[in-house]
């Protein structure tokens, strides 16, 4: 009885000390002798990488440890491991529409102070090359060292802009949601600041603004990690503390009013009174006060596809139908009073757009109405 008691005793322990034996994260075998401990830029934390792993060459574009040869790799270069991959919006339509679900829940969120731009934007999902290139184009001005996305605002007339956004491709949904909402702050900018102010306006705490409506869609969203990852980052040199701290203080209302008005290029964290230093006093309509909705009844849909503008040179023209933002090739989904179409931009012309009905097939020819 000794004898077996004894037996099963050693048993019991090299199982659990195969239980305690820690895992490659990137080849999944135990971890024997030597190893590393690797950051995990996806998630968070620590994970434990083999020896051998570790002087693999390449590195996940998303979490940065090591990844093998099956691993996914993309067009411009980048490596994705399998867990990250199936994470990532690969497909460029769907990515589109999470960024414009972004805008609209951003609307909502932000509905007592502001409203983002929604039919004069274009959203273009792109590759690393594409969008490194974009920095060095006129109208995008920014300069960031973890390229993820760039806004291009144009102004085609008195007051009237038309805004670009870029936003790189096979990123996690929480990563673009962050995004998008950086990107779409960095629109209402363009839109609503005086000539003045963007003249006198750090550029940190511009980031620093747009990075705080990212900031707190995540806190809406539950994204811990992801919400670290943006106040962690050195990107906007301690702006953003500075924001949230007067956000804490004296509310968004105050703190908007100061990126518009204020007398400083940036505020100060150890002092966030000086966000209500502003050349403009407050008027009554932008001090908030209670907020009762109102059931008003909703806009009739149109029953028709409508061409209502074309702007921009030849080659780079921008139509607007039913008063959403087309490019050549850009796919958007219309609703109409009876029905809902999919309909892609085959060609700009001087005064007229080529559509496709996706689904049909069928080509239409949309002219602009006579003056």
């Amino acid at each position: 009885m000794k004898a077996v008691l004894t037996a099963a005793l050693v048993v019991f322990g090299a199982m659990a000390g195969l239980a305690q034996t820690p895992k490659c994260r990137v080849c999944e075998k135990p971890v024997e002798g030597k190893h590393l401990l690797v950051e995990d830029k996806a998630r968070g934390g620590e994970v434990e990488v083999c020896s051998v792993c570790a002087d693999l060459e390449s590195r996940c574009f998303a979490c940065s440890l090591p990844v093998r040869p099956v691993a996914t790799k993309l067009t411009d270069g980048r490596w994705l491991c399998p867990r990250d991959a199936n994470e990532a919006i690969q497909d460029s339509e769907e990515a589109r529409k999470v960024c414009l679900d972004t805008r609209d829940h951003l609307d909502r969120l932000y509905s007592r102070f502001l409203s983002f731009p929604e039919t004069n934007v274009v959203i273009n999902i792109v590759d690393r090359f594409t969008l490194e290139s974009l920095f060095k184009s006129p109208g995008y001005g920014r300069v960031c060292n973890d390229i993820f996305g760039a806004t291009g605002s144009h102004e085609v007339g008195e007051g009237v802009y038309v805004h670009t956004i870029s936003v790189l491709s096979a990123l996690s949904r929480r990563r673009l949601e962050a995004v998008a909402a950086h990107e779409f702050a960095h629109a209402w900018l363009a839109e609503n600041l005086s000539p003045e102010r963007k003249a006198t306006l750090a550029p940190e705490a511009v980031e620093a603004f747009c990075e705080l409506i990212a900031y707190q869609w995540m806190e809406q969203q539950g994204a811990t990690f992801e919400r670290q990852v943006i106040k962690n980052s050195p990107y906007t040199r301690g702006q953003l503390n500075a924001f949230l701290a007067a956000d804490e203080r004296h509310g968004f209302n105050t703190l908007l009013e100061w990126v518009k008005t204020g007398t400083a290029p940036r505020l100060d964290a150890e002092d966030p009174d000086g966000v209500r230093s502003v050349r403009v006093k407050a008027t009554p309509a932008a001090i908030a006060r209670p907020f009762h909705p109102v059931n008003l009844p909703p806009a009739p849909l149109p029953d028709q596809l409508t061409l209502k503008g074309i702007s921009g040179p030849a080659g780079r023209r921008l139509a607007i139908i039913n008063d959403r933002t087309f490019a050549v090739r850009d796919l958007v989904r219309l609703q109409l009073a009876g029905t809902n179409l999919v309909v892609r931009c085959l060609e700009i012309r001087t005064n007229s757009v080529l559509i496709r009905i996706e689904g049909t097939g069928e080509q239409r020819e949309l002219f602009l109405p006579d003056e």
